[in-house]
């Protein structure tokens, strides 16, 4: 049984649920430096945020979280390789390594790609430039509560394998996976354009009967898993809408949280009793 003691009273910010929604596609640009001055003259965005409050629960000794039931849990693990502001490109790319070996034993996965990495600091800060492949980039923590669409993710899994693989596995028998109580009428589907790339996620309106979950008094050697996509349909969670909040049991003097995030692309052969 989850014990009460750690769930928080907070606020978070969801996608408003506004009339210009009906016609025009919520969507963010994320461009280049080398747009310059011209960013002037561009509306980057048109989402708008609706904060409410919100009980978040412990999903520590909690018997209703796990991957395939809640599509989130935590493991016990320690990094070797754990990031940290400063750190070399090296370190990056073996606690990628790290990762991937990790997740390849736990799913006996046939194939695990990490395709990207991301450090991010609770804070205030100004990027003078925005370069989305830098392994070495801090960002701030990501707003509104959201998870990648269904349908984008062929778009984003081919570029990951080669011909080879692509032969492979994408073929009946195959299980894909990619590892960062919802209604789908509060899905939104929201466009990501990049430079050279565009990504579709989901933005999440307010609906009384969702419920959120933390992992209070999180240690180094406990990363947090969520998936946000999973191929297989069924009684199985297929994503995991997530969202950054205020913890009201932080000191004020408390350090900005800081934390290191991996993005995963899993296969796994599907036996008979999943087929």
């Amino acid at each position: 049984m989850a014990s009460p003691d750690f769930d928080i009273r907070t606020q978070a910010d969801f996608l408003a649920d506004l009339p210009i929604y009906e016609d025009e596609k919520p969507y963010y640009l994320h461009a280049s430096d080398a747009a310059g001055d011209r960013l002037d003259q561009v509306k980057i965005t048109n989402v708008q945020w609706d904060t409410r409050p919100v009980t978040v629960r412990s999903m520590r000794d909690n018997p209703d979280i796990g991957l395939n039931k809640s599509g989130f849990t935590f493991w016990k693990h320690k990094s070797n390789y754990l990031p940290h502001q400063g750190m070399s490109e090296e370190m990056v790319s073996k606690y990628r390594t790290e990762g991937e070996d990790l997740l390849r034993s736990a799913f006996n996965a046939e194939l695990v790609r990490c395709y990207d990495f991301k450090m991010r600091k609770n804070a205030p800060m100004t990027l003078e430039k925005f370069d989305p492949q830098d392994p070495l980039l801090v960002e701030q923590a990501a707003v509104g509560a959201h998870d990648i669409t269904l349908d984008t993710v062929p778009r984003l899994v081919k570029p990951l394998l080669d011909e080879e693989q692509l032969l492979t596995f994408f073929k009946p028998g195959y299980r894909f996976r990619l590892v960062n109580s919802v209604e789908p009428e509060d899905l939104v589907a929201t466009d990501r354009v990049y430079p050279g790339r565009h990504q579709e996620i989901y933005h999440l309106k307010y609906n009384t009967q969702q419920r959120w979950y933390w992992l209070p008094k999180q240690r180094r050697d406990e990363p947090l898993l969520f998936l946000t996509y999973d191929s297989k349909s069924g009684t199985n969670a297929r994503y995991c809408p997530h969202v950054s909040v205020h913890n009201p049991l932080a000191s004020p003097n408390a350090p900005p949280r800081e934390s290191v995030e991996t993005r995963n692309l899993i296969i796994t052969k599907l036996d008979s009793s999943e087929d």
